[in-house]
C-alpha cells in the first residue's frame, strides 16, 4: 500500500503518493495515472510557467510539471541547471499546446532506478491528448535530445533560460516549423543556447 507523501512546493500543498514501481517498468497506463495526479494537482515545476513560449508550431505553448520529488530537488539545489541527479520516483510533465492554447499532447521523464543506467534511468514517455500513447521507454530520438544537458540530468530549463540553436532545433525536428516567438528568444537570449 503505499502512503501518500505530503510537498509543499512556492506555498501550496498538495498530497502525492510516491512513485514506486520495484525492479518492473511501470506500464503507459501507470504512468498516465500519475500525470493525472500531477496534473490534478496544478504542480508547475519550478522555473516554469502556465502556457510558456514552446519552440514548435505544435507546441506553440507548453506547461512544464514536477511531481514532488522532482520539484523539490529543484528548489533545493536552485534552479533546474543546478541539479546534476533527480531521485528515483522523480516525475517530469511537458503539456504541450497548439496556438489556439489546445493541449495538443504531453510528454513525460519517469526515474527508474536500474531501468536503464547509461540514460540516467529515465523512462521517456510521449502521450496524445487523451492519453494514448505514442511512445514509451528507451526512446532514441528523446535521449539524443536531452543529452545535450547531461550535466543537469538530461533535464532542460524552459525557455529563455535554455534553447535550443535554430540548427540543432532543425536536426531534430526538420518536418516541423519553429514558432516565431522561439526564433526571436533566440535573437534575444544567445547565450541561453545550449552548446
Amino acid at each position: 500500500m503505499n502512503r501518500l507523501a505530503v510537498y509543499t512546493l512556492a506555498g501550496m500543498t498538495f498530497l502525492l503518493a510516491p512513485l514506486s514501481y520495484g525492479a518492473d517498468t511501470p506500464s503507459p497506463k501507470a504512468v498516465w495515472r500519475e500525470i493525472q495526479s500531477v496534473q490534478k494537482a496544478n504542480a508547475l515545476m519550478p522555473e516554469s510557467r502556465v502556457l510558456q513560449p514552446g519552440s514548435r508550431t505544435v507546441d506553440y505553448y507548453t506547461t512544464d510539471l514536477g511531481n514532488g520529488p522532482a520539484s523539490m530537488t529543484i528548489k533545493k539545489a536552485g534552479g533546474i541547471v543546478q541539479v546534476r541527479r533527480y531521485p528515483n520516483g522523480s516525475l517530469l510533465v511537458k503539456e504541450n499546446y497548439n496556438k489556439d492554447r489546445k493541449l495538443t499532447g504531453i510528454a513525460a521523464m519517469l526515474k527508474l532506478a536500474g531501468y536503464d543506467p547509461a540514460d540516467r534511468n529515465w523512462v521517456m514517455a510521449a502521450y496524445g491528448p487523451t492519453g494514448k500513447a505514442l511512445a514509451f521507454g528507451k526512446i532514441g530520438t528523446c535521449i539524443s535530445c536531452h543529452v545535450m544537458v547531461r550535466k543537469q540530468d538530461l533535464v532542460f530549463a524552459p525557455p529563455p533560460t535554455q534553447l535550443l540553436s535554430a540548427s540543432t532545433w532543425k536536426a531534430f525536428f526538420p518536418k516541423q516549423e519553429i514558432t516565431p516567438v522561439y526564433d526571436k528568444l533566440l535573437k534575444m537570449h544567445p547565450g541561453a543556447i545550449v552548446q
